[in-house]
Order: structure tokens, then sequence, then C-alpha cells
């Protein structure tokens, strides 16, 4: 069973050609160098649709103001 799908996509000769050379100077394969890619922009994708339902609640009221320490949040 594999354990990752084959996918084909279409991109410039010009942006394979500086993907080859960051892969070479990361030593990792082109797809290695895609997969870390693909990996942080999906990353930063969650980051930033976190950070918008947060700002959402916040204006709708909906986030409690926690004061004191974490110590008496915690007992």
């Amino acid at each position: 069973m594999r354990t990752s799908s084959l996918v084909t996509f279409s991109i410039p000769p010009a942006m394979v050609t500086q993907a080859e050379r960051v892969a070479r100077r990361q030593h990792m394969t082109r797809s290695e160098l895609i997969r870390s890619a693909l990996r942080r922009y999906l990353e930063e994708l969650t980051v930033e649709e976190t950070v918008l339902a947060y700002k959402k609640e916040r204006q709708e009221g909906k986030l409690k103001e926690l004061t004191g320490s974490l110590a008496s949040l915690m007992s």
C-alpha cells in the first residue's frame, strides 16, 4: 500500500530550474522541496484562519476576558 499519492502539475520552466537549484542547495529532492513548501503554506493558512476566527469571535463578543494568573485559573 502506498503511503503517498502521485500528483502531476505544471509550472513554468524557470520555476522548475529555480526549484532544482534550491533543492540541490538544501540536499533535497524536488519532491521533498515541494512537499516542504506545500506543508509550510498549509500551516500558514491554518494560522491565518485561526487568527481570522479569533478576530471574528472577539468582534462578536463571544470571547471571555481572562483575568488573574494562570495558577488561579488552574485551581
